[in-house]
């Protein structure tokens, strides 16, 4: 399936950091969002460089700590 408008980067003005109900949140636009009349309409669609410009973005806001990644790295054993 093709997608033609598949976003790769988050721009500064793509997000924004808040707190909801305690706890740190990053915001996203819905540009990742399937495209109307596509299979995957209204999913949200993550890409690798995507991924690692959120993780990024959640390690300079402190959403994330570093030791989340080796959280997320044993939970990642778990789907494989």
């Amino acid at each position: 399936m093709e997608l033609r408008n598949l976003v790769r980067k988050i721009e500064d003005d793509d997000f924004a950091v808040d707190r909801i109900q305690g706890d740190s949140v990053i915001i996203t636009r819905p540009i990742i969002l399937g495209e109307k009349n596509s299979e995957w309409e209204g999913s949200p669609i993550f890409n690798r460089e995507y991924l690692i410009d959120l993780i990024a973005i959640g390690l300079a806001y402190q959403v994330l700590n570093h030791s989340d990644l080796n959280a997320a790295l044993n939970r990642a054993n778990a789907f494989s």
